[in-house]
């Protein structure tokens, strides 16, 4: 907001809001500087992943958990297996799965992978977005005003789509 504000006014300079921006650019190049490091533990995580996932297709999986997940007794006929290694008394099960095939022990952790990498998604075509507009600008000053104003560099802040649909 301060910077949009600023952006409307003729006389205002980079010079009046550097300490702001410099502090705000920082901050995001600390968040990229995580977001890097995150993106190489993913994809250390998919390599381990796709191997056990080719373990899968080539050797057998042997079952060897003793108790149910859910219950904590021991295991006993019919039982679930889950390729994951959870297995589980079909009795427990019943009623609670929201898949026939997804572990309940698993099922909260998949779908943060999966709203990360939506988040993810939509965070990339804004940062093109971003850039496409700031290369094509003949004020890049104003650009970046916009987009602080709009929270795009907060995210705390909801996105506000463009109003122009640039």
């Amino acid at each position: 907001m301060v910077v949009q504000t600023l952006s409307q006014k003729p006389t205002a300079t980079l010079a009046t809001v550097r300490d702001y921006v410099v502090k705000r650019l920082q901050a995001e190049n600390d968040l990229v500087g995580s977001d890097e490091r995150l993106i190489r533990q993913y994809r250390e995580e998919t390599e381990k992943t796709r191997a056990q996932c080719e373990e899968l297709r080539t050797s057998a999986k042997i079952f060897q958990v003793s108790k149910c997940m859910l219950c904590r007794n021991p295991l006993d006929l019919p039982a679930v297996h889950f390729l994951c290694s959870h297995s589980f008394h079909q009795s427990c099960l019943e009623g609670m799965m929201d898949t026939d095939s997804e572990c309940p022990q698993c099922q909260e952790k998949n779908r943060q992978v999966l709203d990360m990498v939506r988040a993810q998604e939509q965070n990339k075509e804004l940062h093109e977005h971003f850039h496409n507009q700031l290369e094509r600008a003949a004020d890049g000053f104003t650009v970046v005003a916009e987009y602080f104003g709009r929270g795009v560099f907060n995210s705390k802040l909801p996105v506000v789509a463009d109003p122009s649909g640039e």
